[in-house]
C-alpha cells in the first residue's frame, strides 16, 4: 500500500501548480483505507509527507495535514479514540523527527494547526502534534534546562558536603576541648584530694 502510494505520488513529479488535488485524492485514497491498520494508514501518510519534504513543498504538507485532521475526526466520530491516538502518534514521530526540516520549509505548524479545528479532539494528541512540531527546540530548551539543573545540583551538594565537613571538624574541636577541660578539671581535683581539700 506505502509502495503504491509513492509510486502514484511519484507519477505527479515535482508539480506544485494543479496537483494538490491529486495529492488530495491520493491522500484520502491512503488514508481511508479499510483493510489497514491505524499504524499502516499513518505509515502511508509519512510515505507521502516524506515526498513533499524532498519538494519542500508547504501547500502540499498543509494539504496531508487537513487529511490528517479529517481521519482523527473519522477515528473519534467512531468512538475509537485508540486509533486515533496511534494514528496520530506515528504521524507526530515522523513530524517531531523531522521538526527542524519541517521547520526549515514552513511547514512545521500545518498538522498541528489542522487537528486544532478537529472537534471533541483529546488535548492529548493536540498536545503531541504541537509537541512534535516544536520538537527541536523543545529537546534543546529541555537539554539547557537540565544541564542548569544538574550544575545546581552539583552546587547545592558542594555546598551540603563543605557544610558537613565545617560541622564535623567544629564537632572534633568541640570534643578534644571538652576532653582536655574534662583532663584539666580531673587533674585538679586529684591534687586536690591529695592535699586532702
Amino acid at each position: 500500500m506505502i509502495a503504491t502510494a509513492a509510486i502514484s505520488l511519484a507519477s505527479c513529479g515535482g508539480k506544485s501548480n494543479g496537483s494538490t488535488a491529486e495529492l488530495d485524492s491520493l491522500a484520502t485514497e491512503t488514508v481511508a483505507e479499510e483493510d489497514a491498520t491505524p499504524a499502516e494508514q499513518a505509515q502511508a501518510v509519512i510515505t507521502l509527507l516524506q515526498e513533499q519534504i524532498k519538494n519542500a513543498d508547504p501547500e502540499q504538507i498543509k494539504a496531508i495535514g487537513q487529511q490528517v485532521a479529517d481521519k482523527v475526526a473519522e477515528f473519534i466520530a467512531k468512538g475509537d479514540a485508540e486509533a486515533a491516538k496511534t494514528y496520530s502518534e506515528t504521524i507526530n514521530r515522523f513530524i517531531s523527527d523531522n521538526a527542524e526540516t519541517l521547520k526549515s520549509i514552513g511547514a512545521s505548524t500545518t498538522i498541528a494547526e489542522a487537528l486544532s479545528k478537529v472537534e471533541d479532539l483529546p488535548a492529548g494528541i493536540l498536545e503531541a502534534a504541537t509537541g512534535a512540531a516544536t520538537g527541536v527546540q523543545t529537546s534543546a530548551d529541555a537539554q539547557v534546562d537540565a544541564a542548569k539543573a544538574a550544575i545546581e545540583a552539583a552546587q547545592d551538594a558542594a555546598a551540603a558536603a563543605q557544610k558537613q565537613a565545617e560541622d564535623a571538624a567544629a564537632a572534633a574541636q568541640q570534643k578534644a576541648q571538652d576532653k582536655a577541660n574534662q583532663a584539666i578539671d580531673d587533674a585538679a581535683a586529684a591534687a586536690k584530694k591529695k592535699l586532702g581539700l
